[in-house]
């Protein structure tokens, strides 16, 4: 007897659950015209909008690390060396991340900036020109013909960003990594310019170089100017070969960054002018928008008939 009140009671359940449903289909089925116009209306607007986005164009290279640290093997000489601020034993690797991290930091920004046009290109650009290959600015942020900036557009109200606003910016638009497989490192730079995309890449890859070299060769005088103190006041002849060797090294190394350029990246594939647009993706900001419209549109058609029209 209990067995057959529970499965009655399951086949109730059951039967409410297909009126519940069928309800559901109904409801929504006579709003129809009604999700129908919402529905359009989202795609409509989502089209507007997204036709507003500005294209923006994404410039790459690939880049492989010049290994200096293997040139000579002077590891038995690294106690003598770190007197004279030397690391001799430092691996490909942390000259990898070094690097990467230089290109990032704030200090790197700052100096990128002291280039022209390359403040207002990030800062105030509108729009890309094709027919004319030029970049428009914003009117009301800065005049391009006076290159005076006006308003209180940025932080605590002043007319021109400062290289901290301007590095989280540089920062959402490059992107830097290593695959740990084939240790290339893949570089790129979005901008609605696929012109400055590609110049300020370049412009970001030789001063990357041209900083890791000017610190190497400030590093090597300092040193050779120690050790050959150092090798004038010893008279100890094994001490006297090891300086020897270590001025070698680092003779060596100003050899190497005083004739080349690339110098601690080296370019396998160098940067490009794109032609097709990275972003957005209108086509899939419309179809969101319309799903979502719908969704959004279902959802309030319930309610007003499940809790508001039922408790009236």
């Amino acid at each position: 007897m209990t067995d057959l009140n529970t499965n009655k009671s399951s086949n109730d359940q059951i039967v409410e659950d297909e009126i519940n449903l069928q309800e559901i289909a109904s409801v929504i089925w006579l709003r129809k015209y009604l999700l129908l116009a919402v529905s359009f209306t989202f795609s409509l607007l989502s089209v507007f909008y997204s036709l507003l986005l500005p294209n923006y164009y994404q410039s790459e290279s690939i880049l492989v690390s010049t290994d200096k640290n293997n040139s000579s093997p002077l590891g038995q000489y690294a106690d003598l060396a770190s007197l004279a601020g030397l690391s001799l034993n430092a691996g490909g690797e942390n000259e990898v991340f070094e690097t990467i991290e230089l290109i990032k930091s704030r200090e790197f920004v700052k100096h990128i900036l002291t280039f022209p046009d390359v403040l207002p290109s990030i800062m105030a650009a509108k729009e890309f020109r094709k027919d004319t290959n030029e970049l428009i600015y914003k009117s009301d942020i800065y005049d391009q013909s006076s290159n005076e900036w006006k308003g209180n557009s940025f932080r605590y109200g002043k007319s021109k960003p400062s290289y901290l606003e301007v590095h989280k910016i540089y920062l959402s638009q490059l992107n830097i990594f290593q695959d740990k497989k084939t240790n290339f490192i893949s570089m790129s730079f979005e901008h609605i310019s696929p012109i400055f995309a590609k110049d300020f890449l370049s412009l970001v890859i030789s001063e990357a170089n041209s900083i890791k070299r000017q610190r190497d060769l400030d590093t090597t005088n300092n040193a050779l100017k120690f050790l050959t103190e150092e090798f004038k006041r010893t008279s100890l002849k094994e001490i006297r070969i090891s300086i020897q060797n270590l001025i070698e090294s680092q003779l060596e190394t100003q050899m190497l960054a005083k004739v080349n350029d690339e110098y601690s990246l080296s370019i396998l594939e160098p940067p490009f002018v794109p032609e097709l647009k990275s972003r957005p993706q209108r086509s899939v900001i419309v179809i969101i928008s319309t799903f979502l419209g719908f969704l959004m549109t279902v959802f309030c058609i319930l309610v007003y008939h499940f809790f508001w029209t039922k408790n009236k």
